[in-house]
């Protein structure tokens, strides 16, 4: 059996699947299975043997395994046969099958840079979040604009600096081979000027690495950040948009309401711990709905899917973005798409954290 840790991480894994990338899940069944009568194909569930597939035409199902080479050990090695199984399938499809919204995700990942910036100033923004400006060495870091998220790269070692070159390979290198010293996670650019960037660090009871290291950071102290990509892609129609966040993802959702045209209209759910952990912020006014997780720890509020469970909005032309602890936006995610409908072009939805 799979420790807790990655049969958690499997079935978020196969919830994303099944809900948004069964484009994948088609083009592995027709091409990596040669089921080329196939329709629709889901996960049904993964074991340390084998991936089990439900394949579809029309009112008939059938079951077909993907075994694995050998007994995979944990989330990472499916996750590394899924992505092989994906691109063998590619390469048996025909020249013009039309790229799956996962390889188009995987292509922006392909040629992002490393940048060696430090710390600059910081300064509290509510009592469990720390806005921390970094400038230098990130002249030519594209300005994404909306959710511009980037993979922060600290060391142990608040004091460190690091070598010429560092890059985002050296760091994946480091951790393969184990006892690397350094730490990573993704956290979102909140604001954008020439040569610097604002970014939030939320503070938890039981903080990790980058939360402590973000306490700790003081001027001139150094990080590495690898991007930016960004998950905020609206249909052109859209005209009305829906944000679900908590602390975590709060900057991403302010990035991306501010770049917003006048006329659009949205609604903010906004998950916090209470009134003392909430921020100001005037150009919003009301259109910001605090929810307080009160007595509940981060992660384990059931407030916030209690709000989504009794939403009724109008979901024509309607777009959603989401973010927060991953196991709650999975839930978040699968009953919006229920409740209204929504295609998978009208929703972006991204675990920030996992909670373990």
């Amino acid at each position: 059996m799979f420790d807790k840790n990655s049969q958690e991480n499997i079935e978020l894994m196969v919830d994303l699947h099944n809900d948004v990338n069964d484009d994948a899940l088609l083009l592995i069944a027709k091409h990596y299975l040669s089921e080329s009568e196939v329709e629709k194909t889901q996960i049904k569930g993964v074991s340390q043997k084998e991936i089990t597939l439900v394949l579809s035409k029309g009112e008939n199902e059938k079951i077909k395994n993907i075994q694995f080479p050998q007994k995979v050990k944990d989330s990472i090695e499916v996750s590394n046969f899924f992505y092989a199984c994906l691109s063998e399938a590619r390469a048996k499809a025909p020249a013009d099958y039309p790229k799956t919204r996962l390889e188009k995700l995987i292509e922006k990942t392909l040629n992002l840079d490393t940048y060696i910036t430090q710390v600059k100033d910081k300064k509290e923004i509510s009592s469990n979040i720390i806005e921390i400006t970094f400038e230098s060495g990130i002249e030519s870091l594209p300005n994404l604009e909306n959710d511009a998220f980037m993979y922060f790269i600290i060391h142990k070692d608040i004091n460190h600096k690091y070598p010429q070159g560092f890059s985002m390979k050296d760091f994946r290198e480091l951790n393969a081979a184990g006892n690397s010293p350094y730490s990573a996670a993704y956290y979102t650019i909140r604001s954008f000027r020439e040569n610097e960037i604002d970014v939030w660090f939320v503070l938890h009871d039981h903080p990790g690495p980058l939360a402590i290291w973000a306490e700790e950071a003081k001027v001139n102290s150094e990080v590495a950040i690898w991007g930016p990509r960004t998950t905020f892609t609206p249909p052109s129609n859209t005209n009305s948009y829906l944000f679900i966040a908590d602390e975590t993802a709060q900057p991403a959702a302010l990035a991306s309401i501010e770049n917003l045209r006048n006329d659009e209209k949205y609604i903010c759910l906004f998950e916090t711990q209470n009134e003392s952990t909430r921020f100001e912020y005037e150009d919003l006014g009301n259109d910001i709905e605090w929810i307080y997780r009160d007595e509940q720890q981060a992660g384990e509020g059931t407030k916030l899917q209690e709000r989504v469970n009794e939403l009724s909005i109008d979901s024509e032309n309607l777009y959603v973005f989401g973010a927060g602890e991953a196991k709650q936006i999975s839930s978040i995610r699968k009953t919006l798409k229920r409740n209204l409908n929504l295609t998978v072009d009208q929703m972006s939805f991204t675990g920030y954290w996992r909670k373990t």
